[in-house]
């Protein structure tokens, strides 16, 4: 009987008791613009002024007329409560304990060959060599075309010459992000090669003059052949009527009189425009040895 009349005493001073409670178990990425949060719920009188301790060191005192409050932080430990008073002066107890947790974030690292592709190939073998137990990713080319979602991609930028900002997003098995990005060129890359001698003595070795070319606009094409007086012997606007690989080329006679020109130093013009539309004008010369 003791006992009861004893609660009935007290259970009005519990009904009115000022308290705060502080809770939560959050975790961040460390990389994430985000914050934990810890919640401080109160029961009195608001305003309430309280104090609380991260890993047991005092911070700020906060003064909120907000019940719960949110403590907003990146910093990880353990949040507990190190006093409380409601406006009416009060206070009774307070208790509880929050917990912040960061995880360490992945590190997103692209890896391509060259960061420089040739408009004429502009093909691009990009590979994750991300550090972090990652279990996704993401590829973003810079050229409105479709994502890709697997380690190693292949990417062909069929636009022309331009710059695109690639991207990479990974995610790891703890849900945190990074994100990498690379500059690629798509670069009007042409070259032309053009031997100095050939012989054609029809032993099917260099037996005609040949060249190989890349990136060019091949109806813009002029190459013209002239001997030691300045005459114009032989001349095409086609390019492929001199390709190597095609195994074409002028095999040193005239195509008129179908008679070998004799053995002496040649000299070329060579005229046409890259895929960017700049002209380009070349001169040599070739020997023709027998």
């Amino acid at each position: 009987m003791k006992s009861f009349l004893y609660v009935l005493l007290l259970f009005p001073f519990l009904l009115n008791a000022q308290t705060a409670f502080i809770s939560g178990n959050d975790s961040i990425c460390d990389n994430s613009a985000e914050n934990a949060e810890i919640l401080v719920s109160f029961n009195g009188l608001a305003p309430f002024n309280f104090n609380y301790a991260i890993n047991g060191i005092p911070q700020l005192s906060i003064i909120t007329d907000l019940n719960p409050f949110i403590i907003l932080s990146q910093t990880e430990g353990v949040y507990t409560i190190d006093s409380f008073i409601d406006a009416s002066g009060n206070f009774d107890s307070f208790s509880g304990s929050g917990l912040v947790t960061i995880l360490e974030s992945p590190d997103a690292i692209i890896s391509i060959l060259t960061d420089t592709l040739s408009v004429v190939y502009p093909f691009g073998n990009f590979n994750s060599e991300s550090n972090g137990n990652i279990i996704s990713w993401e590829w973003n080319f810079g050229d409105n075309t479709v994502n890709q979602f697997s380690e190693v991609v292949s990417h062909e930028y069929k636009d022309s010459v331009a710059i695109y900002q690639t991207s990479l997003i990974i995610t790891d098995t703890q849900g945190c992000t990074d994100t990498a990005t690379k500059i690629i060129w798509i670069n009007n890359d042409f070259w032309i090669y053009v031997p100095n001698s050939f012989t054609p003595d029809n032993d099917k070795f260099n037996d005609k003059f040949c060249i190989e070319y890349n990136g060019i606009r091949e109806d813009t094409f002029i190459f013209q052949i002239y001997n030691s007086k300045g005459e114009m012997i032989f001349n095409t606007d086609t390019p492929t009527d001199l390709s190597c690989s095609l195994n074409r080329g002028w095999n040193g006679k005239n195509l008129i009189r179908d008679e070998y020109y004799p053995i002496d130093n040649y000299t070329y013009e060579m005229f046409f425009k890259d895929l960017n539309g700049w002209k380009h004008q070349k001169y040599g010369t070739i020997n023709l040895i027998r």
